[in-house]
């Protein structure tokens, strides 16, 4: 059985860092220690290692030489920024990284705002004007936060909800197009229409809300979409059967209808099935609204339910478009969407070699790849793939998880 990994935090203390801090790769000892929580994450607390110093020296050097000049502003930078940091840490530092940080951030938002607005001249604003860039940073970024706890939250991830922010997002362009005319008004709504192509149409953005891409163990999963289809499914359960490789099947609803035999034989093989949408409008999903994408999602589930008697956990949307209803749609029906880490086209592409090459080169403990049945080169793609991953030309790159019990998968969403 296949279980799905909930997002973890990157441990990260500043918002820009918890939005784009990503993940390390194989961690050991203190780089450990430090992503279970007891330190900042570890490309943060780099950062700030050099920018809270760099920071606050400006800040004690400005005074010293403002108190006796030059001579002491040089001799005494060092031993008096020593000093000033064992005081802070013993004084105001806080028992956290979370409240280290805050004190910090304050001290230096402080000193640099006096910097920028009231001191006439200095040799230092550069010192201020980067904490003032740190700081509009993390404010974009908290906004990102705010955005992404909008997006799951159980109260605001609905149907209901999105229509207002739908409407909320037009105020502003209105605003523009009112007090600076038509074309700052089409300049607003273009920026929010880019954002939402980009949650609609790339297969793994996170804007609309969460998306699982990785699974945990030293394996990679197998994922097939489009059926199930009479020529290839039995072929291509045989062959999973021989490389003893399980997989997830992403079904269309009306194919289980249809074959109502194959979609019981991949459970009983030991595989899971996926809700692929009833008909898999892959042209239009990503236009669809609330009623339509709920009736492509819900039907299918039904029809998988009925025919095979199970209640599937995953969903993918057809190319992996899915639009702005798709994920309060999800949240109501129990399902958590799933994309990949690896793809080919090979529905639209012919070269079995170049397929199987691009699916696995390089391929690394956790992907998520993808592949159809019901094209002309499913099974060579899937023999291809099995054959390749049983016998890798080099080690799979080792993976920042712990392996799970033998037989299992899980699936995380990313950073």
């Amino acid at each position: 059985m296949i279980v799905l990994e909930k997002d973890r935090p990157n441990r990260a203390v500043t918002s820009f860092f918890q939005i784009f801090g990503g993940r390390w790769k194989a961690l050991s000892g203190d780089a450990i220690h430090m992503a279970e929580g007891a330190g900042h994450h570890r490309l943060e607390w780099r950062v700030l290692s050099v920018l809270v110093p760099l920071v606050a020296g400006a800040a004690v050097f400005d005074a010293l030489w403002r108190l006796g000049g030059p001579w002491l502003a040089w001799g005494g930078v060092l031993p008096v920024l020593f000093f000033l940091f064992h005081l802070i840490a013993f004084t105001i530092g806080g028992k956290s990284p979370a409240s280290q940080w805050q004190r910090w951030n304050l001290l230096l938002v402080a000193w640099s705002v006096w910097q920028g607005w009231f001191v006439a001249e200095s040799g230092v604003r550069w010192a201020a004007m980067i904490w003032l860039g740190v700081v509009a940073l993390n404010a974009i970024s908290g906004i990102c936060l705010v955005w992404r706890t909008v997006m799951v939250h159980s109260a605001t991830c609905t149907v209901g909800f999105r229509w207002f922010i739908w409407a909320l997002i037009h105020v502003p362009a209105v605003i523009a197009g009112v007090r600076l005319g038509m074309h700052a008004g089409l300049i607003v709504l273009l920026s929010a229409g880019a954002l939402w192509a980009c949650g609609t149409f790339l297969p793994n953005a996170r804007i609309f809300g969460p998306i699982v891409r990785r699974a945990e163990g030293k394996d990679v999963l197998l994922t097939i979409d489009d059926g199930p289809d009479p020529e290839d499914t039995p072929a291509l359960l045989d062959l999973l059967d021989q490389h003893g490789r399980k997989a997830v099947f992403f079904v269309m609803g009306e194919k289980v209808r249809r074959f109502p035999e194959l979609a019981r034989e991949i459970v009983r093989r030991g595989h899971e099935l996926g809700n692929h949408t009833m008909t898999h409008p892959v042209g239009y999903f990503w236009g669809y609204g609330p009623a339509r994408t709920r009736r492509e999602i819900a039907e299918c589930q039904r029809a998988i339910e009925e025919v095979v008697g199970v209640k599937v956990r995953f969903f993918r949307a057809p190319a992996g478009h899915r639009n702005w209803f798709t994920h309060p749609v999800l949240k109501e029906l129990g399902l958590e969407l799933v994309g990949w880490r690896k793809r080919a086209y090979d529905t639209v592409r012919s070269d079995v070699a170049g397929i199987v090459r691009d699916l696995t080169e390089e391929v690394r403990d956790g992907d998520i790849l993808l592949l159809h049945e019901a094209t002309p080169t499913a099974l060579g793609v899937m023999e291809g793939v099995l054959t390749t991953l049983k016998t890798p030309e080099k080690p799979h790159p080792p993976s920042d998880r712990v392996a799970v019990e033998d037989g299992s998968r899980g699936l995380q969403s990313t950073e």
